[in-house]
């Protein structure tokens, strides 16, 4: 696997590749995902649903949305992943000119076809024609208490004070929570914990350091959940991120 970011920190590429792995049920809290498969097949599961998917075909991971992806070997996958604070009104319509510089950043680095550009973007604008569909939008006390644990994450937080707020109790919360999220709340902690390691090791902190800051005391025990959410190791990690470098030869 390979990572390339953007030095804003806003638009990434991941590269899947010479890897067996499942990445069980998660989700991406601030971030749309456009996938495409470049080489072999995988398998999507969303809302109890199994997809086979194969060379040349598009899927999309909205913030919040519970899925699972089957790689192996064979298969080759470049996901372009967006933050979602590009999708407001300011930069939407520019949108899709930043990822076309980006994306050319990229090819300096891997051999991409322009049709690959060209399916990313389709997929960008098919998030774009949604942004305000109701459909994809979690219910606001679901997506608060998400936000409270985010806020929190690196430290401890208290289900009886969560479900207090939203006036459940805390068994049912973790029901509700789990429908929409598809984690419960304390596994959603410890995805955010590792998304947050893993955006402090790109900007070159320390694993130890990475570690501690986000409430990891065990080494073990972190590279355990790192690896499981991430697909590698942290080591391995850090040194497969790449900061996109400014295409000297496109527009300004």
């Amino acid at each position: 696997m390979q990572y390339f970011i953007s030095d804003d920190r806003n638009i990434e590429f991941v590269v899947t590749e010479e890897i067996t792995k499942d990445f069980a049920l998660h989700n991406h809290t601030h971030h749309y995902v456009v996938s495409y498969i470049l080489k072999g097949s995988c398998k999507l599961f969303y809302n109890n649903v199994t997809m086979d998917l194969s060379e040349s075909d598009v899927f999309i991971v909205r913030p919040y949305m519970p899925h699972s992806v089957m790689v192996d070997q064979e298969s080759k996958i470049l996901s372009l992943c967006i933050h979602k604070s590009l999708l407001n009104d300011k930069v939407l319509d520019e949108l899709s000119g930043i990822i076309s510089l980006k994306f050319n950043e990229l090819s300096n680095e891997i051999i991409l076809d322009k049709a690959v550009e060209q399916k990313l973007l389709e997929g960008v604008s098919l998030i774009k024609q949604t942004i305000n569909d109701e459909r994809y939008n979690l219910p606001s006390e679901i997506e608060s208490i998400a936000e409270k644990i985010t806020e929190k994450s690196s430290g401890t937080f208290s289900l009886d004070q969560l479900s207090s707020e939203v006036f459940v109790s805390k068994y049912h919360l973790i029901r509700k929570f789990k429908s929409k999220i598809g984690l419960t709340p304390h596994q959603f902690m410890i995805q955010v914990r590792v998304r947050n390691a893993q955006k402090s090791i790109a900007e070159g902190e320390r694993l130890i350091d990475a570690a501690i800051d986000n409430g990891f005391y065990d080494s073990s025990h972190f590279d355990k959940c790192f690896e499981k959410i991430v697909g590698i190791a942290p080591s391995d990690f850090s040194k497969k991120s790449n900061f996109l470098q400014a295409n000297p030869h496109s527009e300004p």
